[in-house]
């Protein structure tokens, strides 16, 4: 997909954590694997107790937009030092004023 929002879901996840704030609404909601359900500052907290992913792809890349909401769905795969990780994903941006910013993610394991 050629949409800019592509960039931005890439460095969720690959990005380091200074960028986080920038990207994230303060009320961002992430459903993630083995965690549970985190908002806000706890996901800031969260990650950085976590290891980075080096690199994902995501396939099958799906992109509605409407009413300044831009929802994305794919399937990740992402590699770091161990085992690479799949999961069907979904994301929500929001834009505010010139920017875009995550409003919720979510992750559901596959395999």
């Amino acid at each position: 997909m050629t949409s800019p929002i592509w960039t931005f879901e890439t460095a969720l996840w690959t990005g380091g954590l200074p960028d986080l704030p920038k990207l994230m609404d303060p009320s961002c909601l992430m459903v993630l694997p083995g965690v549970g359900i985190l908002q806000g500052e706890a996901i800031a907290a969260h990650l950085e107790a976590a290891p980075r992913w080096r690199e994902v792809d995501m396939a099958g890349q799906r992109l509605a937009e409407t009413d300044g909401l831009c929802i994305l769905g794919y399937i990740a795969t992402a590699t770091s030092d161990g085992a690479p990780f799949r999961a069907a994903c979904s994301s929500t941006w929001a834009r505010r004023e010139t920017d875009w910013k995550l409003l919720q993610h979510h992750q559901t394991p596959l395999d």
